[in-house]
């Protein structure tokens, strides 16, 4: 046996146990090595979505918190990996504003959000529309259902805390839809904060460390491509080929 080739083996040992304890999405059998390799790092990748999204309080949001199980193709000794959103989920149009931040158009009592300057994302006008104040109620009605269970008082997280400053919104569906419309004016004025949610996971885990570890067990030769519905993410320059 070659020693890269026991590194691999060596590597999937560990990588199997792993998966087999903690990920029930795929059956670990069914897949060579290297895409059990992969389909590690990809559930390792969605659990760091998972707590960013609750450090900032943003879980609530829609399904953005629903990411796909994680595809592997191979096309000999290239490897792409598809990670993120399914087209039908909203989140997968969406999820690029919760990430990067979008400004705000400004005006009288302005409040601007910590938003990064690099930011492709701009509201054009102050006026928010129907789609946007129902997407809100419906992000308020969810909290306020999740704030009835909770019953944790301290050490709260971003989310808890915002659920629990919903339990007090007035009930009545009118009178919740015009809060709503009020949210969304504000937030048309000071914008989405920037929470990199998504490409800090991704700095977290595809990072030098990934890239080298796969050429490791699997020799240099290999060119792997992180991508998203098709479009390929940021790897921070690190490939193997």
């Amino acid at each position: 046996m070659s020693e890269t080739k026991a590194q691999a083996e060596a590597l999937a040992n560990g990588f199997l146990q792993s998966i087999g304890e903690s990920y029930d999405q795929f059956d670990p059998s069914e897949f060579p090595v290297a895409e059990q390799m992969f389909l590690y790092y990809g559930k390792i990748f969605n659990d760091a979505v998972a707590k960013n999204l609750k450090i900032s309080g943003s879980i609530a949001s829609g399904k953005i918190g629903e990411l796909a199980v994680p595809k592997v193709n191979k096309f000999g000794n290239d490897y792409e990996m598809y990670l993120g959103y399914k087209k039908d989920n909203p989140a997968s149009v969406y999820y690029r504003f919760v990430n990067k931040g979008v400004k705000g158009v400004g005006g009288l009592n302005a409040k601007p959000k910590n938003i990064k300057s690099d930011t492709p994302y701009k509201y054009k006008t102050p006026f928010p529309n129907k789609k946007m104040a129902t997407s809100i109620m419906e992000w308020y009605k969810l909290g306020k259902a999740k704030a009835r269970t909770d019953t944790q008082k301290t050490n709260l997280t971003a989310e808890q805390t915002k659920n629990k400053r919903l339990k007090n919104i007035a009930p009545k569906p009118k009178t919740l839809m015009q809060i709503s419309y009020m949210t969304a004016a504000a937030i048309k004025r000071d914008g989405l904060k920037t929470t990199s949610f998504f490409d800090n996971a991704i700095k977290a885990v595809f990072n030098k460390d990934f890239f080298t570890a796969m050429a490791t067990a699997f020799g240099g030769d290999m060119k792997i491509q992180i991508r998203q519905i098709g479009n390929k993410m940021e790897n921070n320059g690190y490939n193997n080929k």
